[in-house]
């Protein structure tokens, strides 16, 4: 801002004042909502972290359960299976709210089952479609159960870098631009106060200066006593 171009008047000099105290009560509020977001940005790194870690295990362990029973059965025969092992997923989905961001939190049905819930004759198959049914269904659940804490991760993520680009902008830029502003405005009120002052008693020395001369009493004007 160009302070020069400023409005030197007291009508300026009070809204740049609440300018100021809106821009610095903005930014405790941003600030507050940051250390929420962390709070449970946080929590839910620890939660997802432990979480992610059994998880890679097991899609290893999948993947070599189901390249070893490819090898062995077929892959018709194992396509074949798993279209007749599908089953119906209900979630429950909700959420609450942290200072206006959105924390989404799911729960799903039970997809373990036992081999006679599957859809196929347990006699007609081997022990290793049954181990790569059941693997599969443990790692779905598990799947299930991260999927809304990863979600909320990149939101509150976002969020969090978005209050951050905010914050900067009123400390780095917004607040410091008013309090010179507020600076200039003040010490212009200032200096004319000073000038106006030393008018005044210019004016009073030179009447009582014509006073005296003519040996007279001084007439000067209220405003200037």
């Amino acid at each position: 801002m160009a302070v020069e171009s400023v409005k030197t008047t007291r009508d300026e000099l009070l809204r740049t004042r609440q300018e100021l105290k809106i821009a610095q009560d903005g930014k405790d509020i941003l600030e507050k909502k940051k250390e929420a977001l962390l709070s449970r940005f946080l929590n839910m790194v620890r939660a997802y972290k432990g979480k992610r870690e059994a998880l890679l295990e097991d899609i290893k362990h999948l993947k070599d359960t189901l390249a070893l029973t490819r090898a062995r059965e077929g892959t018709v025969a194992v396509r074949s299976l798993a279209l007749a092992t599908s089953q119906d997923l209900s979630l429950e989905i909700s959420k609450d709210n942290v200072m206006g961001t959105k924390i989404f939190h799911m729960v799903h049905t039970a997809l373990l089952r036992d081999m006679l819930s599957r859809g196929y004759n347990p006699a007609s198959i081997s022990s290793r479609i049954e181990a790569l049914a059941a693997t599969s269904e443990r790692l779905l659940d598990k799947l299930l159960g991260i999927a809304h804490i990863e979600h909320n991760l990149k939101t509150v993520g976002k969020e969090m870098r978005a209050l951050n680009r905010k914050i900067n902008a009123l400390e780095e830029s917004i607040i410091p631009s008013l309090r010179t502003k507020l600076r200039y405005i003040q010490d212009a009120l200032e200096q004319h106060e000073r000038e106006e002052l030393f008018r005044l008693k210019m004016i009073k020395r030179v009447q009582a200066g014509k006073v005296e001369a003519a040996g007279g009493v001084p007439d000067v004007p209220a405003a200037a006593l």
